[in-house]
């Protein structure tokens, strides 16, 4: 009985042995330290942040400028160069050494601009971009810095032929747009008994209202201009008494008061030395 005993009291040791030893190890698997995200993350170098966009400018040493290219007299890509160049593009370059960096040009298009500048693919957007409220709801529109209205580009010897709205709003008159603009907006508005075309190139319009395809192009006053004074074959028509009245800005990320404050000053600065006349007489007269 005694033996009996000494095996159970011997067997139960052991099972006391074998359960402490393996509830120690596991102990010691549970305590030892686990890599959390968090500590992982605060090994690797963290990114600079700014406090505005401007001093990640600054810093970076150079501003995104997103521009569609297609928009003369404010934003022109050259094909002979393969240069942007245009009212904006100087401006631009102006804005840039002001802020001792330099200017890089990103193409957009009227489609895509508002998208591109939320996905960063720019800081600023230029070229003729009009400042209204469906833009203001996403971005943030500067203070303006020139006005103008939406009117009729027609071919010379139709001078007398569209006065009015109603004189194009016709379907026998036939209209050429470029799409995702203000341009398409007014026409689509407007001139719904006309007949519409989009043309996705902006450049090629002008070109096809003069050989007889087209009837009008809606554009803005200034651009009328600009085309009627390098083709005797158009006419800018009711650039003195246009359909609409609107300005100019630029377009920048909305939330950052402190961009936008120095954008809005450099503005100024640029009204007051003269510099925004300089530019509209190189590039509109």
């Amino acid at each position: 009985m005694k033996k009996i005993t000494k095996t159970i009291l011997a067997s139960t040791l052991a099972a006391t042995m074998l359960m402490t030893s393996g509830t120690g190890a596991f102990a010691a698997t549970a305590v030892k330290p686990v890599p959390t995200v968090a500590a992982e993350a605060a090994k690797k170098p963290q990114a600079k942040k700014f406090e505005s966009r401007l001093d990640e400018i600054i810093a970076r040493g150079y501003i995104l400028v997103g521009t569609p290219g297609d928009y003369k007299p404010f934003t022109y890509l050259n094909p002979k160069t393969n240069e942007f160049e245009g009212y904006d593009i100087d401006a631009m370059k102006e804005f840039a050494k002001s802020l001792g960096v330099e200017a890089r040009f990103v193409q957009t298009s009227w489609p895509t601009l508002m998208d591109d500048l939320l996905a960063n693919k720019f800081d600023i957007a230029v070229g003729g971009v009009t400042r209204n409220t469906d833009r203001q709801k996403k971005a943030h529109m500067s203070d303006p810095y020139i006005m103008f209205g939406k009117a009729p580009l027609i071919r010379a010897v139709d001078k007398d032929k569209y006065k009015s709205v109603a004189d194009i709003n016709k379907p026998e008159v036939r209209i050429g747009v470029n799409p995702g603009g203000t341009n398409e907006k007014f026409v689509r508005e407007h001139l719904t008994k006309a007949t519409v075309t989009v043309e996705q190139n902006n450049l090629d319009i002008p070109g096809l209202v003069a050989s007889g395809k087209y009837d009008v192009m809606i554009t803005d006053t200034l651009e009328a201009l600009v085309y009627s004074k390098a083709d005797s074959r158009l006419y800018a028509a009711l650039t003195d008494n246009p359909f609409t009245k609107s300005e100019k800005a630029y377009m920048i990320h909305r939330g950052d008061t402190i961009f936008a404050n120095y954008l809005d000053l450099w503005m100024d600065e640029m009204k007051l030395q003269g510099k925004f006349d300089e530019l509209y007489n190189k590039w509109v007269k």
